[in-house]
């Protein structure tokens, strides 16, 4: 019994020193709540850190100005895939901090000038496509010509972080860089312009070659499917005639100065083919395509290894195509020409024969050369003078 004794006792103290540590912790607790709900609650957010552009020594930015296309300019293609911004600027950042840098490109008196203000990160690099929009007198230049980038990096405070100026060429805007493997095609619609004055003039003098006069392209007075590719094939011929009348003769392709000579061509606007009677394949061809838009009807540029040959669908929605060589002028006929334009491409292989259908050209945002001096605004007119003057 004695012992029985002993383990109440003991059993008793222990359960009364746990009682005694539970009571103590729980008036603790108790006692910290109550004073955290008399404190006053902070109002005021912890500052939070931000990543906005600080003042950076410029020795922590580097800027390497490049020419990827060797400083020349083609107007004609400005936005064509293969082809080069006119300078491309890199920017490194090699400070620990953001930067800010408003970056302005012009090539003088060719081009507006372009601005972009941009933050670059703590150690990052950036490379900008500097391409400025040309300006008309762009489009009226008929020489290669020496001219000058201009291109500045300010800093928030405006002041010049970066400055240089290298010497670039613009080209004619007849130039047509045809990009490898003829990437650039499609560009060749930019010389079909149909409301050329020498353009409407040649169809003018087609309708001596119509029944009544009449070039109504693919509409009909009255509908008649099966008689349209007959319509279309008789305002071809007409136009034809009239080409041949005009007394055009054959002449080889204009040299192009530069560095891309094997890619790129001189080729006629078809102003200067029809007021100078003279032209070569493709010069011919976007003459006489440039007829057949201005008629609405749909003409096709066919290029092959060599040559070129102009097509029109018989039909707006037709894969019937009337395909015509026209270097048999000034002495050939119509009928040779189609024959001609069929031998042609009977022995080229299928992958070599490159087709632009124009309305597609157009549909993609190719649209006519902008700006000739035939239809210049007198503004435009003084501007390429000048621009021309100073060079």
């Amino acid at each position: 019994m004695a012992l029985l004794d002993r383990c109440a006792r003991t059993l008793a103290a222990v359960f009364l020193a746990m009682t005694l540590v539970l009571g103590a912790g729980l008036v603790g607790t108790w006692l910290y709540v109550v004073k955290l709900l008399r404190e006053p609650l902070a109002l005021t957010p912890p500052p939070v850190q931000t990543s906005a552009p600080v003042p950076v020594s410029p020795l922590l930015v580097r800027y390497e100005l490049d020419l990827p296309g060797r400083g020349e300019i083609f107007p004609a293609i400005a936005s064509a895939s293969d082809y080069w911004p006119v300078a491309a600027l890199r920017i490194t950042n090699t400070a620990d901090g953001p930067v800010l840098q408003s970056v302005s490109a012009e090539v003088v008196g060719w081009t507006r000038r372009a601005e972009q203000t941009l933050v670059i990160g703590p150690r990052e690099t950036r490379t900008l496509r500097l391409q400025p929009e040309l300006l008309p007198a762009a489009f009226n230049n008929d020489e290669i010509r020496r001219a000058t980038l201009e291109v500045r990096v300010l800093d928030p405070e405006g002041d010049v972080q970066f400055a240089q100026d290298r010497p670039v060429f613009l080209h004619s805007a007849s130039d047509l860089y045809w990009g490898q493997q003829f990437a650039n095609a499609q560009y060749i619609a930019r010389w079909i312009t149909p409301h050329d004055p020498s353009v409407l003039e040649l169809v003018s003098r087609a309708r001596r070659w119509v029944p009544s006069g009449r070039m109504p392209g693919y509409n009909q007075p009255h509908p008649a499917p099966a008689a349209l590719p007959a319509q279309v094939r008789t305002q071809a011929q007409a136009l034809f005639e009239a080409l041949k009348h005009s007394g055009i003769s054959y002449v080889t392709s204009i040299y192009t100065f530069g560095n891309f000579n094997a890619d790129a061509q001189r080729i006629r606007l078809p102003r200067e083919t029809l007021e100078l009677h003279s032209a070569n394949c493709i010069d011919v061809t976007v003459a006489f395509a440039s007829a057949l838009e201005n008629l609405g009807l749909r003409p096709l540029v066919v290029i092959i290894p060599g040559h070129a040959l102009v097509g029109v669908k018989l039909s707006p929605d037709s894969a019937d195509v009337l395909y015509l060589d026209l270097t048999v002028l000034p002495g050939g006929s119509f009928k040779q020409a189609i024959a001609r334009a069929a031998q042609f491409l009977k022995k080229t292989q299928p992958s070599q024969v490159l087709t632009v259908d124009v309305s597609a050209a157009r549909l993609l945002g190719i649209y006519p050369m902008p700006g000739s001096r035939a239809n210049a605004s007198p503004v435009d007119l003084a501007q390429q003078d000048g621009n021309a003057h100073a060079q």
